[in-house]
């Protein structure tokens, strides 16, 4: 009688073992700094300078005159991909330092355990939801000095987090508020956001709204910004709504 007690209680300890490995795989890889990288984040920023601006964001760039002349380029619309190589030259004389990135490498790093938590959380909720978040193995966290507070690549996932020499980040003390924000931005980015063409303003309450609603617990001082049609926030405030996400906004949007 006492068999079939013991095989439960050993499939039940392996099984939590099997859950216990899956949790503490690193979804997480920090990517050394490069000029390379640098300079395009530069490019990129001053590429979309009307942009960044337009929306209001903080936005952080070299302070050398060369810098200031690109950026009247661009909002004359001559900025272009020859004045990458000008930016790169910049970079590697006069601002590229390894040094310069240590503090916030060592933050992410204390964190990795707790991004890849939250990002395992979502893998086993998402076989719920009717509509498709887009994951990945490994998301690669690029560190910048320039740029806004954060971006990130939906086909390579991978995310450029935005910080300064002392290691402190925009918008948040702790780096994982920016980088799970990110994260969800490319979970959506095909199956949500650009099913829908949805407004800047909007994409960014929905990414906002999904993070407090998932991680409210995990991540108490995540807000959700000032942006977007306060008018969703009737239908997406639960996480039973995380589940119906598709079918909300499309009766949303066609009212």
């Amino acid at each position: 009688m006492k068999l079939p007690k013991l095989i439960f209680i050993v499939f039940f300890s392996l099984t939590c073992l099997g859950c216990k490995s899956q949790t503490s795989v690193s979804r997480v890889e920090i990517v050394e700094p490069t000029i390379e990288q640098e300079a395009t984040s530069i490019w990129r920023t001053i590429n979309d300078i009307t942009f960044f601006e337009k929306q209001g964001y903080k936005i952080n760039l070299p302070k050398d005159s060369l810098i200031d002349s690109l950026i009247t380029k661009s909002k004359n619309g001559t900025f272009g991909n020859e004045d990458f190589n000008t930016i790169y030259t910049l970079v590697e004389t006069k601002i590229f330092d390894k040094k310069n990135y240590e503090p916030a490498i060592q933050k992410v790093t204390n964190q990795t355990e707790l991004i890849s938590s939250l990002v395992y959380e979502i893998d086993t909720s998402k076989h719920q939801w009717h509509w498709n978040f887009n994951m990945f193995d490994k998301y690669r966290v690029i560190f910048t000095l320039f740029g806004t507070g954060g971006s990130y690549d939906p086909d390579e996932g991978t995310i450029t987090l935005l910080t300064n020499m002392k290691g402190d980040f925009m918008n948040y003390k702790n780096p994982v508020n920016t980088i799970i924000h990110e994260i969800t931005h490319m979970g959506m980015e095909y199956s949500i956001v650009r099913k829908y063409n949805l407004t800047h303003g909007l994409k960014e309450r929905i990414v906002d709204t999904f993070i407090h609603i998932m991680f409210k617990e995990q991540l108490p001082e995540y807000k959700i910004q000032n942006m977007g049609d306060t008018k969703i926030d009737k239908y997406f405030n639960q996480k039973k709504d995380i589940d119906s996400l598709n079918t909300t906004l499309s009766k949303f949007l066609n009212k």
